[in-house]
């Protein structure tokens, strides 16, 4: 009988587990900054024009795992005609929201 993720997860080092989640993140996160300028129908180069970058650096950026500084990811966003906001979750469970 096959094992859910779960189930595979609770039997994994906790170390691992973060690790792994914290890769998938990185990864989840480039792969929507692809899907931005996409919605926004930007290429890379459009939007390396923006950034005032070649298109590498851009392509750079969407690489999977790439772990980019709230700074860029701002820029880019911003590049892309995007607004940054942080919404920060306290360990109360209260959110607060921040334009950036």
């Amino acid at each position: 009988m096959a094992r859910t993720l779960e189930q595979i997860l609770n039997n994994e080092k906790p170390e691992v587990v973060l690790a792994a989640k914290k890769e998938a993140a990185d990864i989840l996160l480039n792969i929507h900054l692809a899907e931005l300028r996409e919605l926004m129908q930007l290429t890379q180069t459009d939007l390396a024009k923006q950034l005032g970058i070649k298109q590498p650096s851009v392509s750079e950026m969407e690489k999977p795992g790439k772990d980019l500084r709230l700074s860029s990811l701002k820029r880019y966003i911003e590049a892309s005609g995007g607004k940054v906001f942080l919404d920060i979750e306290l360990p109360d469970g209260s959110h607060h929201h921040m334009p950036l």
